[in-house]
């Protein structure tokens, strides 16, 4: 009975540790501050980690220190940083939605100069069809993403309703 009440009260704070790292990661790309309070929360998830969501939030947490990083040489490590841990996530976790999402957003952002942004099309086509299989509060989350996306036309939009 101990273990099950444990299991979810661990079940609990991982929830409403996600919906923390959702809130900070939609606010991060304008706000340097909200980008370390990101990052200092996501920073201790192991790269190994079976939370294979958390750390795709690290990884972008990563590329959004980038964005803020003033120094050049820094600026591309943390960026290609960011991105290898995204990769590694997506490819022992293929089917990890919110991954994928992530990753698009960040493909959708980044400096073409990075050739970051092969695997759109592949996101964008993942996202869609499986979207409808999501949970209600990660298909909000999807909606807010897709509404201000630059990579879905209004037809595709319209699929996310």
């Amino acid at each position: 009975m101990k273990l099950l009440a444990v299991f979810f009260t661990a079940l609990l704070f991982l929830l409403s540790d996600l919906t923390t790292v959702r809130k900070q990661y939609l606010g991060a790309p304008n706000s340097p501050e909200v980008t370390e309070e990101l990052f200092e929360s996501v920073k201790a998830v192991k790269d190994d980690s079976s939370d294979n969501t958390l750390v795709a939030y690290k990884a972008a947490a990563y590329t959004l220190m980038a964005k803020h990083e003033k120094v050049l040489l820094k600026k591309k490590d943390l960026f290609t940083q960011g991105a290898k841990l995204l990769e590694a996530v997506i490819k022992r976790d293929p089917s990890n939605y919110e991954a994928r999402l992530l990753r698009l957003s960040i493909q959708e952002n980044a400096p073409k100069i990075t050739g970051y942004n092969k695997k759109i099309a592949e996101d964008k086509s993942f996202l869609v069809r499986n979207f409808k299989i999501q949970k209600p509060d990660l298909k909000e989350y999807t909606k807010g993403f897709v509404k201000v996306s630059t990579s879905f036309n209004s037809e595709e939009k319209a699929l996310f309703n």
